[in-house]
């Protein structure tokens, strides 16, 4: 069947910490390759033939997982970093899960866990899969 944006982003997430080995890491490319292909012209993602949020917070968790930074030029399009991308569902201190839909708990759950793991890329602490940084 066709690839999806969601399922292949979840994979790179679970394979990030495995690019070491040979197969791991030509799968990792492929996917990522895949993942820009689908990728929309205006930055979006769609699924199941709808462009969603929980699409564009999969893919941003995982880049970050990987360690790529949201400026890689195979997922900017026309200026547009997946996180403006995912910005733009936001609504009203949550996010919907389309573009037409108010806020959504699934969706603003995805939002922010995928923000985080921006956020801690961005403050050079451990993915948000290795929190090891975080004391009880």
């Amino acid at each position: 069947g066709a690839s999806d944006p969601d399922l292949t982003a979840m994979a790179l997430q679970a394979l990030a910490r495995y690019r070491s080995r040979a197969d791991v890491s030509a799968a990792v490319e492929a996917g990522l390759s895949c993942l820009s292909q689908m990728q929309e012209e205006n930055g979006a993602f769609s699924s199941w033939g709808t462009e969603s949020s929980e699409s564009v917070s999969q893919v941003l968790t995982a880049l970050t997982e990987l360690g790529l930074s949201l400026d890689d030029a195979r997922f900017v399009k026309n200026g547009q970093t997946l996180e403006d991308v995912l910005l733009r569902f936001a609504d009203d201190g949550s996010f919907a899960h389309t573009p037409e839909d108010g806020g959504n708990l699934l969706a603003t759950t995805q939002a922010f866990y995928a923000l985080t793991a921006l956020q801690r890329a961005r403050d050079g602490k451990p993915t948000l899969y290795d929190m090891s940084d975080v004391t009880p």
